[in-house]
């Protein structure tokens, strides 16, 4: 394990312009493939310890980084950032499997071991107790899709007023007809907005019970989103590993409760925590993290 060096100058420019990646934070103990490469695919990954942290990071070239990040009257090399993006993305996951981490954002650089030991010096405290929170945890993330065609005839097939106004139409006229169909359609229309954000709030209090945190995401309106089956509910869920068959069981539970209505779900993960990357007092630690984004300014 490699350890922070002091430094006579610490605002002295780097002479080979080299910068430390940081893919996340770990505690002490931690497990690293020395043999993996980092994010430009040629150096190394470094455990760096500073008190019980270990801060994972690899040796890149800045100018590279600098010339492919900012725009200066240029267009952004889009395909690099998406390839570099699912690199860091893959390390961080990798390192994710053997050890608790904090993740860092993507892009986070610091000017060498100064740079990072100033950093860690200057977090070190928030940064312990949000591993310590995220300890023996895992982030998972949670979709519904609702068909509205199936929730409506759902509706029509289980709301008394609306269905004898159904079993109507054969006897009536064509313009009785016409305004019995504008009624079943308004009170189906209506019944399936309430119902709609019914699903949602019943779904969130399921699954609060069998997490340890939570946070939502707003999907757009179903009427915007063009697609027969929307996402109506999406959010993100810190679950213990050991209690994971338990979260488990609640969506298996809520899929057979609600399919009949057209609500189907989808669950993936496990992933990097970066939504509940928090302190204590739940304010966003992450937002420190970013505030390495690309330091050369």
């Amino acid at each position: 394990m490699a350890s922070l060096k002091e430094s006579k100058n610490p605002d002295e420019p780097v002479a080979d312009k080299k910068g430390l990646y940081l893919y996340c934070l770990m505690q002490g103990g931690a497990v690293i493939n020395i043999n993996q490469k980092g994010i430009d695919s040629l150096s190394p990954l470094l455990g760096i310890q500073y008190r019980d942290l270990v801060a994972v990071v690899s040796e890149i070239e800045l100018d590279n980084f600098k010339s492919h990040t900012t725009t200066e009257g240029k267009e952004i090399d889009m395909d690099w950032l998406e390839e570099k993006a699912r690199a860091h993305e893959r390390i961080v996951e990798e390192l994710m499997m053997e050890n608790d981490i904090l993740p860092a954002k993507f892009c986070t650089i610091v000017n060498g071991d100064e740079g990072l030991k100033a950093f860690l010096t200057e977090n070190y405290n928030e940064y312990v107790q949000a591993l310590q929170r995220l300890k023996g945890r895992q982030e998972w993330d949670v979709k519904a899709y609702i068909s509205l065609e199936k929730l409506k005839q759902f509706i029509m097939d289980n709301t008394p007023e609306i269905r004898e106004r159904v079993e109507m139409l054969p006897f009536m006229s064509t313009s009785g007809t016409y305004l019995i169909m504008r009624k079943i359609e308004r009170m189906t229309d209506e019944r399936a907005a309430k119902r709609f954000k019914d699903i949602v709030l019943y779904i969130g209090k399921a699954l609060r019970a069998v997490c340890d945190d939570e946070s939502f995401a707003n999907p757009e309106s179903p009427k915007d989103q063009q697609t027969e089956t929307p996402i109506v509910f999406k959010a993100f869920y810190l679950v213990e590993k050991g209690l994971l068959q338990n979260f488990d069981d609640r969506l298996n539970e809520l899929s057979d409760e609600l399919e009949p209505e057209g609500v189907t779900f989808k669950i993936t993960g496990p992933w990097p925590p970066y939504t509940f990357v928090k302190d204590e007092k739940k304010e966003y630690v992450e937002q420190s993290l970013a505030g390495l984004f690309m330091p050369w300014k």
